[in-house]
């Protein structure tokens, strides 16, 4: 059995030291990060990129991570938003599955957090489920 391909992932977090970290974590996983600092970035990089996921905060200024979940569901349907917070109470978790959020992290998570999500995304494509449904790691 050979190794998975590596997953692109867009990350999306108005702060850097998030981004980096986040990039690091998905480096040391294999897979490769494209890192953007607000959710209007974000937008535009999902529009002309090829990526298996995205990772993105909810609370940012101007586009907030639930709306760049609802402008992501128009334009990309296919990809899967793990939405994170550092503010994350039970309600936002609630809010992000019910907005379509494939998964909710709140900060700070460990990497093996970020392990089990996009393992899930991947098995997921490999069984061909087109819709992806909410999952929240333990």
């Amino acid at each position: 059995m050979g190794t998975p391909e590596p997953f692109k992932i867009l990350v999306v977090d108005d702060e850097e030291v998030v981004r980096c970290t986040v990039e690091m974590l998905l480096d040391f996983l294999g897979h490769s990060a494209v890192c953007v600092k607000d959710g209007l970035a974000g937008i535009q990089e999902l529009q002309a990129g090829d990526y298996n996921a995205a990772i993105v905060d909810i609370r940012m200024p101007g586009l907030s991570g639930l709306d760049f979940l609802a402008r992501s569901k128009e334009i990309r349907p296919e990809i899967p938003v793990i939405l994170i917070s550092g503010h994350g109470t039970d309600q936002t978790r609630v809010e992000a599955q019910e907005a379509g959020a494939f998964a909710f992290l709140a900060k700070p998570f460990r990497l093996e957090a970020i392990r089990q999500v996009i393992e899930n995304i991947r098995s997921r494509r490999e069984t061909g489920s087109e819709k992806l449904p909410a999952h929240t790691p333990p």
